[in-house]
């Protein structure tokens, strides 16, 4: 069922998509996708460089993707999806170069794709809508399509409300289908920017859950500014700063960057001296105790266990020129 006029426009481009010449057969469903980025740069007219020389090899399973805002994790997001071209560098996939248009058209049929701000066709139900992407990832029969828009209607969570029209969810809602439609046609690659940046915690709780079985036999980029959804999900993690990457390794190794550096300093009216890294302030009746990141702590402070947070603080505000 399709409404407004919209089935015979939107399947026109599914199948011209679908029918295309020059797709190419990049992965076969029981291999890993292997992901190599080499020297990738990407500038903007009039804004400063988004990527510097970004080189790294992706692992499959979950991996998270971290950095402060304007980092250059979008971009390079959007550069591995195909939607935007580097400057100069290099992606491969399984060998071929995404800068080759054969390549680019291939990516989309194994591909799944969550950006930032998801807006699913509002006149659409979530039955519709996953329908119209099975079409454009190249599933040509229907009950195949439906069978597994019902599935991951019901992975989601959505079931109740599979035959209502999306543009009565509510955020959280549309975040699902989002990530049900990044499913769709079994992806080798998905790549999910910012999930659950502005949920609340019920239903961050309920896409850590769901991210968290993505990963297995395909790599899943996860790009977010939220630590604890990293340390939840993410084995491995990149960080990066100013488009360049700080950091590539496992999440737990994180915390080394700050081992014998964390301190927490006594309740006190005075902030702590310049030069100190404050990762956290808690106000007591006594004054603020504040958890410092220093190799000259103050003489009443105790010393602390690290954190992931406190590891990243490290990266992102010491040295921030270098890599």
């Amino acid at each position: 069922r399709w409404v407004d006029g919209a089935r015979h426009t939107r399947a026109q481009r599914a199948e011209r998509h679908r029918r295309n010449p020059h797709r190419k057969n990049i992965t076969r469903k029981e291999d890993v996708m292997f992901i190599s980025i080499n020297h990738l740069t990407k500038d903007f007219l009039r804004k400063p460089r988004a990527l510097d020389d970004v080189t790294c090899d992706l692992p499959h399973g979950m991996v998270g993707l971290i950095g402060p805002n304007g980092a250059g994790k979008t971009t390079l997001m959007r550069i591995l999806a195909g939607i935007i071209r580097p400057t100069s560098g290099q992606v491969l996939m399984d060998g071929h170069d995404l800068k080759d248009e054969r390549t680019r058209c291939a990516l989309k049929c194994t591909l799944g794709y969550l950006p930032q701000d998801i807006e699913p066709y509002p006149q659409l139900t979530p039955l519709e809508f996953l329908d119209y992407v099975g079409v454009l990832k190249g599933i040509d029969d229907t009950r195949k399509r439906m069978r597994q828009a019902h599935e991951l209607i019901e992975r989601v969570g959505l079931t109740d409300v599979a035959d209502r029209r999306i543009g009565g969810f509510s955020g959280g809602m549309r975040r699902r289908v989002g990530i049900a439609q990044a499913l769709m046609a079994d992806p080798r690659l998905i790549i999910v920017d910012e999930p659950t940046a502005g949920l609340d915690p019920e239903e961050r709780m309920r896409f850590r859950t769901l991210l968290a079985g993505l990963g297995g036999d395909r790599t899943v980029i996860l790009s977010t500014h939220i630590l604890d959804d990293i340390a939840q999900t993410c084995p491995y993690v990149f960080v990066l700063r100013q488009g360049r990457i700080r950091y590539d390794g496992p999440t737990e190794h994180l915390t080394e960057h700050a081992t014998g550096r964390v301190w927490l300093t006594q309740p006190s009216n005075t902030p702590p001296p310049a030069g100190m890294i404050v990762a956290n302030a808690v106000t007591t009746a006594r004054g603020v105790r504040y958890r410092v990141i220093t190799d000259t702590p103050p003489a009443d402070a105790h010393p602390m266990d690290p954190t992931l947070e406190d590891g990243y603080m490290v990266l992102i505000e010491e040295h921030p020129d270098q890599h």
